[in-house]
């Protein structure tokens, strides 16, 4: 127990350095101007979405479902819940997906109306490839859930790091990119995909990888809706109140929005309840021996 929750404090500490270091660099490249505007629109999208379909209400209402399921019906069912939800998610992101991207001009009009022409259409470019993360994260939180709740706890607590460091990366190389925030919105679609690789690869290595089958509405799948809506509920509220946040700041003078403090908040706060969440599962298998 005591191991499980240095390695998972440990990774939060991590990340919550590498996230400081980020912001450094960000400020050093992207500035406090227009393009930082238009990323930081950008980058808020996915992550009010991600609220709902991954490490927020999503997460809540999976976990201790799954964990019920392997605790009272062993490993075999447990595994065939998840392989039934995770199709349900990809279908159910793509087709969110796909609305997104043909619809982004909208979106971005209705989150942040306060944008002029040249960093309304820059936030556009860059939602439409942010976006596509939170497809990637979703899978990835229901994949980190299974980990979790199975005892390893490793690779879901250090896939944050690497949104981190891939942001970093890209931002390091900018003068490669059209502009600095081009540059931020591919370091967050390749973050995307690498916290996917590394919890789907250690799910596959330890007998947890995915299978998808059809989803069918078992007991199960019942008790887990019944206590998504709710979780759903709780977050929507969060999410409304950064909605209302990010909608006020577009209208301040280009530079001087408050994204910046109130995003770094944000994802600290995820990161903290994250990793809360990974213990009670250890706790539970560990008082039952």
């Amino acid at each position: 127990m005591i191991r499980r929750f240095f390695t998972v404090g440990g990774f939060t500490l991590l990340s919550r350095i590498t996230g400081f270091i980020r912001d450094v660099v960000m400020a050093a490249v992207l500035g406090a101007g227009p393009i930082a505007d238009a990323f930081l629109v950008a980058f808020r999208l996915p992550n009010h979405f991600r609220a709902i379909f991954a490490e927020g209400a999503f997460a809540a209402a999976f976990v201790p479902a799954y964990a019920r399921t392997l605790e009272q019906d062993g490993k075999v069912a447990a595994r065939s819940f998840a392989d039934r939800l995770a199709l349900a998610m990809i279908v159910l992101q793509v087709v969110l997906l796909v609305v997104a991207l043909v619809y982004t001009p909208e979106v971005v009009k209705l989150l942040a109306p306060g944008l002029d022409a040249s960093r309304f259409e820059l936030a556009v470019a860059l939602t439409r490839i942010t976006f596509p993360y939170l497809a990637l994260i979703s899978i990835e939180s229901l994949i980190a859930g299974t980990l979790n709740a199975n005892n390893r706890f490793a690779s879901a607590a250090g896939a944050p790091v690497l949104l981190n460091l891939a942001m970093i990366g890209t931002l390091t190389y900018a003068a490669l990119f059209p502009t600095a925030g081009h540059a931020a919105a591919w370091g967050v679609l390749i973050a995307g995909v690498l916290q996917l690789a590394l919890v789907a690869g250690d799910a596959e290595k330890h007998g947890f990888g995915l299978r998808l089958k059809m989803p069918k509405l078992d007991e199960p799948t019942k008790k887990f809706l019944k206590a998504l809506g709710p979780a759903i509920i709780g977050a929507g509220g969060v999410q409304l109140a950064l909605f209302a946040d990010t909608i006020i700041a577009t209208f301040l003078p280009r530079g001087r929005s408050p994204h910046s403090i109130m995003r770094t908040a944000f994802i600290s706060y995820r990161l903290a309840s994250s990793a809360s969440r990974s213990v009670p599962c250890s706790c539970r298998r560990w008082r039952g021996g």
